[in-house]
């Protein structure tokens, strides 16, 4: 009998002291704004971007970005860990930035009209309560009409715990109960294999990292085995989906291409975690990464691809709802988010 997944505390990230707080909510999420579009909701009628999902289109795709919530992580080291106080201080500065940032997980749905895909699935009930578990992935699905259960697909970036957490929940049911999971198959490999505890173990990540990445890999990848289906690095996932190649941060790490009519978008996974530490000095690496050399490789090339054939892009973890384009400037590059489509 499988044991039900661990859970993550903030006591117990604190007590290791890496830094991540994630902050305790003593009252609602549903401020006026909010409520007025719940109200909507519950009149039938289409819900209002900005309760916790954010729609918009990918030529005929129809796709939502749905928060998994948010957290306060210190950009040194987690974030910029090959950089020093004083080289990182002016670009905060620069930027209107404190030390310790803001940090988000944004789930993409996308409808293609032939299925429902999910791209990563968040913390699930991991971490709380401002991530993932309140007020959770799936109330803002169903804020936004949709459901757990009509996802089709469930592709997957790479296996870390904030990118697979929510595949199953503490009770031990699956968060998505029809769904198939798409994996990397090499990702697949090193995550179900016999080096990942012993290689996570010896990386710079703060312990509480290191324990929950590796819980992760136990708990959440087991149960979706049976259904799960694995594509070559670089494969066609379905109709207008494809992987492209983008190792470092993890062994087989991914981003998403989706294609519809001329339009494309990329999902760049981890390959950037913060629009201005990771875009204006790609060659400042976070603490998670596997491959560090390879990861700033990545890095610039998707960078560069989006600056390039002007794509449209979706940072995982920048502030919602994390759509806009990479700008070259200088010998690095600028972030544009995308104007809100009220």
């Amino acid at each position: 009998m499988m044991r039900p997944p661990t859970t993550l505390t903030r006591r117990s990230v604190f007590r290791a002291g890496t830094g991540l707080a994630v902050a305790a909510m003593g009252t609602s999420l549903l401020t006026p704004a909010s409520a007025q579009a719940e109200a909507v909701r519950q009149a039938g009628t289409e819900p209002l971007n900005g309760d916790g999902f954010y729609r918009f289109k990918i030529g005929d795709f129809q796709a939502t970005v749905i928060s998994d919530g948010y957290g306060q992580i210190p950009i040194r080291p987690i974030f910029v860990m090959n950089a020093s106080e004083a080289e990182l201080a002016p670009v905060l500065k620069a930027n209107f930035m404190q030390p310790m940032i803001q940090v988000t997980n944004n789930i993409l749905v996308v409808d293609t009209g032939r299925e429902r895909i999910v791209v990563d699935s968040g913390f699930g009930e991991k971490l709380g309560p401002s991530f993932g578990s309140f007020p959770g992935l799936e109330a803002n699905l169903r804020r936004a009409g949709l459901t757990p259960e009509s996802v089709d697909l469930v592709v997957t970036s790479h296996g870390h715990l904030d990118h697979i957490g929510g595949f199953v929940k503490t009770s031990g049911a699956l968060t998505f109960p029809k769904a198939q999971f798409v994996f990397v198959d090499t990702e697949w490999n090193y995550w179900t294999g016999s080096r990942y505890e012993s290689e996570v173990n010896s990386s710079p990540m703060p312990d509480p990292f290191k324990k929950g990445t590796v819980e992760a890999a136990r708990d959440n990848l087991p149960p979706v085995a049976n259904r799960s289906w694995f594509v070559k690095q670089g494969g066609e996932i379905a109709t207008g989906v494809h992987y492209v190649a983008a190792p470092g941060h993890s062994p087989s790490h991914a981003a998403i291409l989706l294609t519809s009519g001329k339009e494309q978008f990329i999902h760049m996974g981890d390959i950037a975690h913060n629009p201005v530490t990771s875009l204006q000095h790609p060659e400042w690496t976070p603490i998670f990464d596997y491959d560090p050399a390879q990861a700033i490789k990545s890095r610039k090339a998707i960078l560069d691809r989006a600056a390039t054939d002007r794509i449209m892009v979706m940072g995982y973890h920048f502030p919602f709802p994390a759509i806009g384009h990479v700008v070259r400037r200088d010998a690095a590059y600028h972030w544009e988010a995308a104007q809100w489509i009220w």
